[in-house]
């Protein structure tokens, strides 16, 4: 796959990439293959072709790529695909809030980004979230930046 050009790679400032929390692992990857395989084959060998078109996108969705970045202009998400592209892009004073929550894990905290009706959830290295809320104040004072209370007793430490 060509390597599109990163619509944030001229921004300055700092960037801060999301981490995946979980990874696929690699019997997953090898099960969708032949998943898809089994759903295209299906697809000619029955009279169900619409198989055939799930089987692809499938496909589509193994190869598809997705990078997140905090920048200095807000949240910017693009996701690279085979037939397309697509830029998503969150300017900090269209963010309403920004809620971090530590759920245990070693290295990672999660980021609550709230936009609209809209709300996403990514991961980020505590020293990276600690930046991106200070940059967050600083961007935008409207924004709601909050921290969630971890010690709850109701509270499960499940990631």
């Amino acid at each position: 796959m060509k390597e599109e050009h990163l619509p944030w790679e001229s921004t300055p400032g700092a960037k801060y990439s999301a981490r995946a929390l979980k990874t696929r692992k690699q019997w997953v990857t090898i099960c969708c293959w032949c998943m898809s395989g089994f759903l295209i084959v299906g697809g000619f060998c029955t009279p169900y072709r619409i198989t055939i078109l799930f089987g692809v996108l499938c496909i589509l969705a193994l190869l598809m790529k997705k990078d997140t970045v905090v920048t200095e202009r807000g949240l910017e998400m693009y996701y690279q695909m085979r037939v397309t592209t697509h830029y998503d892009f969150w300017g900090w004073e269209q963010i309403r809030y920004v809620t971090r929550e530590d759920r245990g894990h070693p290295e990672l905290v999660a980021l609550y980004f709230g936009f609209e009706n809209r709300s996403r959830r990514l991961f980020f290295t505590k020293e990276d979230a600690k930046m991106i809320l200070v940059l967050a104040r600083k961007k935008n004072p409207r924004i709601l930046v909050q921290d969630t209370d971890q010690k709850s007793p109701n509270k499960k430490n499940k990631l």
